[in-house]
């Protein structure tokens, strides 16, 4: 029985997985519980394809589900949310280097927390303007991780259960939550200091954020998937069934039918 699943949305990043495997699995090993390692990856070039494809072979806790075209990061983590068998999810990028050292941080908190996501503290000055400067590419919803950010999160499977994530809704994930009524907390850290967690209640850029998401969805989504134990076994990589891209419908208003006139109501 998988107790934590990890997922690692990943493209063309071989060389800084597989520095964080080998860490990610000693800590993994000291939480004792049984554990699984997912990485989605999104289309990388043959090489690095082809270098994961040996990690999986080196890792027993190691699956591999792969997209045939590029889909971004809340593609991947939507496949890997409907793939996950673990009572709690543990997201991370491949470049977070401290994330294996602060997992145990996480997890912690989620004795009275749904999900519990970190996050660095600004540096002296840049504290006011962080917010709006995230603003521009939250509305644009890009679809990568840009660089300057790292996904550090863990949930419980039963607050994230069928979640489909919209183009660039990995970075509201939060603010989506707490929307629902799930309990949110923010894990902040601070170099040479203790992790503070407080509760999160999103801001007025998170809310515009998630008003413009919604407005302009697209599917941009994995399918639901139902893949059993067998299918994402050791050493064997899966293929995503993909959803087509079409926007949500909108209503568009109908012109009001012609009145008839007297003659036609009669024959009518």
């Amino acid at each position: 029985m998988i107790h934590y699943s990890v997922l690692i949305p990943q493209q063309n990043a071989i060389d800084s997985f597989a520095y964080l495997l080998p860490q990610l699995c000693r800590a993994l090993r000291d939480l004792v519980l049984p554990y699984e390692i997912i990485a989605i990856d999104d289309a990388s070039v043959a090489p690095a394809a082809a270098a994961l494809d040996k990690l999986l072979h080196e890792y027993a806790a190691l699956r591999v589900l792969r997209f045939d075209r590029p889909r971004g990061t809340s593609a991947s983590l939507s496949a890997g949310i409907a793939a996950a068998r673990g009572d709690l999810i543990i997201a991370l990028d491949p470049g977070n280097r401290q994330a294996p050292s602060t997992i145990g941080q996480l997890i912690s908190r989620l004795s009275q927390h749904d999900l519990v996501f970190a996050e660095r503290e600004p540096a002296n000055g840049a504290a006011l303007r962080a917010p709006w400067s995230r603003l521009p590419r939250l509305l644009a919803a890009h679809a990568r991780l840009h660089p300057s950010e790292e996904l550090f999160w863990a949930a419980r499977h039963e607050a994230l259960k069928g979640l489909a994530l919209a183009r660039g809704a990995f970075r509201v994930l939060p603010g989506l939550l707490a929307g629902r009524g799930f309990r949110v907390c923010r894990l902040k850290l601070a170099q040479g200091l203790p992790p503070r967690g407080a509760k999160y209640t999103p801001g007025i850029v998170e809310r515009m954020a998630i008003r413009w998401l919604d407005r302009s969805f697209e599917p941009h989504l994995a399918r639901e998937l139902t893949r059993g134990e067998a299918e994402l076994s050791a050493h064997v990589s899966a293929r995503v069934p993909l959803a087509r891209d079409v926007a949500r419908p909108r209503y568009v208003p109908q012109p009001a039918a012609a009145p008839l006139d007297k003659d036609r109501r009669e024959s009518a």
